[in-house]
């Protein structure tokens, strides 16, 4: 009982001081694995409305690429919990108009993506076949079309 107390005064003293650091309430450190997964299923249906219906589990299973959106919905986790916390995509993936773009091995080819370097959030549009085709669907995101 008493070590349940002294947790709780804990992670309530951890939260004050990430509130401090950023100046807005932060995110509850979650309490066991179980609440982290929550926490993650939560981000990736912000991202991606399939994962209303699917776990981030089978997700995570399926392919190295669902294991890397799982490491990268921690760290967009871990930021909110502490937003001092630093990320950055590898310095070897291309940059266009503030997205990654990335090469994407799925088990049902390569696809490319692109991610919000601000977010870490997936962009909103769909994936390409090419890096070329992706980055006509970035900057057709970034400046629309010309009305005449």
């Amino acid at each position: 009982m008493f070590v349940k107390r002294r947790k709780e005064a804990e992670a309530a003293a951890s939260q004050k001081g990430a509130e401090a650091a950023c100046g807005r309430p932060a995110v509850p450190v979650a309490r066991h694995l179980g609440e982290v997964w929550h926490v993650l299923q939560s981000i990736a249906e912000e991202e991606d409305a399939r994962f209303k219906e699917k776990s981030i589990v089978e997700h995570f299973n399926a392919s190295a690429e669902g294991a890397r959106d799982v490491d990268r919905w921690l760290h967009i986790y871990q930021r909110r919990v502490d937003p001092r916390h630093e990320f950055a995509f590898p310095a070897h993936w291309r940059r266009h108009q503030g997205y990654a773009l990335v090469p994407r091995n799925w088990p049902e080819g390569i696809l490319w993506e692109a991610f919000d370097e601000t977010t870490w959030f997936r962009a909103p549009f769909p994936p390409a076949r090419t890096e070329e085709e992706l980055i006509a669907l970035v900057d057709a995101r970034v400046r629309p079309p010309a009305r005449e």
